[in-house]
């Protein structure tokens, strides 16, 4: 995971989905070439008895996705290194612990409760069977144990949605397993592969995404004068911080020549203590922001008691000056570390 091959547009929600989901592709391969056993294996890793191949495989799934979520979070935050190790296998840990607890509780259950009468009391402890019917717990609680991993580590921020999204991943998992082997391709293997990546993918999607306090706004001109110059908006510690684009002499943040249509004080760009920029026209020239199916006219009215303002999103352009004689800037969001 890395902060600067993650642009800031819509994708960027899916970056931790992928990242966990090949974490759960990971974890299916560590299994499975753990049961073929190939080559030196064959000594070095004994076979266990069938009823551990289910709390072995979810296990292993629900802490390689807890670990994924924590690492890729430690990657991008900059942790130091004994840190992001530490938390890292700590959440996978807590993870496979509480896997294998409550995957044997939950067969407890279901073989005294649940299934135990005469028609299902003997499909029910038998750990051969592939059936979502007698599974759909452990896939559930497989899942719940994934996100208790990280809620440790991450000291309960966001617990409730560690919870709902790994028990969403958990049962996600457990529809696409039972769909791909049942249904559609009668393959273990694939059913495998497929109940991994499900995992990590929804899992990664509802309990910790990439947040916006990683990226910074900046200012960029585009206009034939002064291209690509650019400037930061937000302020060093984070509080409330304006910039001013124009061509007055001394104390302006972006200069751009009058000869560009731009007044001494134009326009400015301005972001709060909650990462909120917002733009206000402070000319009585024409100033407008563009952006998809919307313009909005930000010229100085002398009427009103204050400037005219809108919010800004990554993309934003703001045309100063009219005809041959105008200016455009663009609003982008970039990785907090080029600031």
């Amino acid at each position: 995971m890395n902060i600067f091959l993650i642009p800031y547009t819509w994708l960027r929600h899916f970056a931790m989905a992928l990242w966990c989901g090949a974490a759960g592709l990971l974890a299916w391969w560590i299994v499975l070439t753990l049961t073929v056993r190939p080559g030196p294996l064959i000594h070095l890793v004994p076979a266990w008895p069938p009823g551990w191949d289910g709390p072995l495989l979810l296990g292993c799934m629900a802490g390689m996705i807890a670990m994924a979520s924590v690492l890729g979070q430690g990657n991008l935050e900059r942790w130091a290194l004994w840190k992001r190790a530490s938390l890292t296998l700590t959440a996978g840990g807590l993870a496979v612990f509480f896997t294998i607890v409550w995957f044997n509780l939950w067969h407890f259950v279901e073989a005294s409760l649940i299934f135990s009468g005469p028609d299902h009391a003997d499909h029910a402890s038998d750990a051969s069977l592939v059936s979502l019917r007698y599974r759909i717990g452990a896939f559930a609680m497989g899942g719940l144990s994934s996100g208790l991993g990280p809620i440790f580590v991450r000291k309960f921020n966001g617990w409730h949605t560690h919870l709902i999204g790994g028990v969403a991943g958990g049962l996600a998992a457990a529809a696409i397993w039972h769909a791909v082997n049942y249904r559609n391709f009668d393959d273990l293997y694939l059913a495998g592969a497929a109940l991994g990546f499900t995992w990590g993918v929804v899992y990664g999607l509802f309990v910790w995404g990439v947040p916006d306090s990683l990226y910074a706004g900046w200012l960029r001109v585009l206009s034939p004068n002064r291209y690509s110059r650019r400037i930061p908006i937000d302020a060093p510690d984070g509080g409330l911080k304006e910039r001013f684009v124009g061509h007055f002499p001394r104390g302006l943040d972006l200069f751009l020549g009058a000869e560009d249509g731009v007044q001494e004080l134009h326009v400015s760009i301005r972001v709060d203590g909650k990462q909120r920029y917002a733009a206000r026209g402070l000319s009585l020239q024409p100033t407008m922001v563009r952006r998809f199916l919307e313009r909005v006219d930000l010229r100085y009215d002398p009427r009103r008691p204050a400037p005219l303002e809108t919010t800004l999103s990554s993309g934003d352009r703001i045309r100063i000056g009219s005809g041959a004689q105008r200016a455009e800037v663009e609003f982008i969001m970039l990785p907090r570390e080029e600031s």
